[in-house]
């Protein structure tokens, strides 16, 4: 499929069919969700593939009942990484190693990261509002890919975090839920796109408030 047809395709998908996803194909979704960029290479992201009935009842039940996630052969869950997003400053020193950027500036990112620990505290904590950004692109490279392959999926961030704690049982001082996605085979037609804004009502040239004028060169 076209990279600007699988965009246009794109829909959030609540209605399933009864017929397994396979290893196969959930492990293409998770090759290109592989390859999704992140701040300085730190990749903090986990995907827990759930197929197990039991696991995806209880999960639905987490994520209040919602169809989507009762209906859907294979939920998933796309967690956030603190453990892995500790390493970020080695993997920002790779930058320097490549010639991507100079010694100064890495000092200045490494100070940066600092401050933005825990809000400034310089504790040590990492920084969850960064590890979800960097989780949702590679979320996203995941859905794209369901769509090119005819798989429907949604993203479903209403869940109980605990309890989606409690039933698949990681640990909470590395890892926490960002969304769950309900992946399997559409049923039935997917629904129309739902209204967008125009180019010009989302980008600005040049200044705050000057509209993007469709057309410029």
């Amino acid at each position: 499929m076209d990279f600007f047809e699988t965009i246009r395709g794109r829909r959030s998908c609540r209605e399933f069919l009864d017929r397994p996803v396979s290893g196969k194909d959930i492990e293409t979704c998770l090759e290109a969700a592989r390859l999704a960029p992140s701040g300085t290479n730190a990749q903090p992201w986990r995907f827990l593939a759930v197929r197990k009935p039991e696991l995806r009842i209880a999960l639905a039940e987490a994520g209040y009942g919602q169809p989507c996630l009762r209906l859907a052969p294979a939920i998933i869950v796309l967690l956030g990484d603190r453990g892995i997003y500790l390493k970020r400053l080695r993997r920002a020193k790779e930058l320097a190693d490549i010639g991507a950027v100079n010694s100064e500036t890495l000092a200045a990112v490494e100070a940066g990261y600092k401050k933005r620990q825990d809000g400034g505290s310089g504790d040590g904590v990492p920084d969850d509002v960064a590890i979800r950004a960097n989780c949702m692109l590679a979320g996203e490279h995941y859905v794209l890919a369901a769509t090119a392959i005819g798989l429907g999926c949604c993203w479903v961030g209403a869940f109980d975090a605990e309890k989606v704690r409690e039933i698949l049982k990681f640990n909470p001082k590395y890892n926490f839920p960002v969304a769950l996605l309900p992946t399997g085979y559409p049923a039935g037609d997917l629904p129309p796109p739902r209204p967008r804004y125009s180019i010009s009502d989302i980008a600005w040239k040049d200044e705050a408030g000057r509209p993007w004028e469709a057309g410029t060169a």
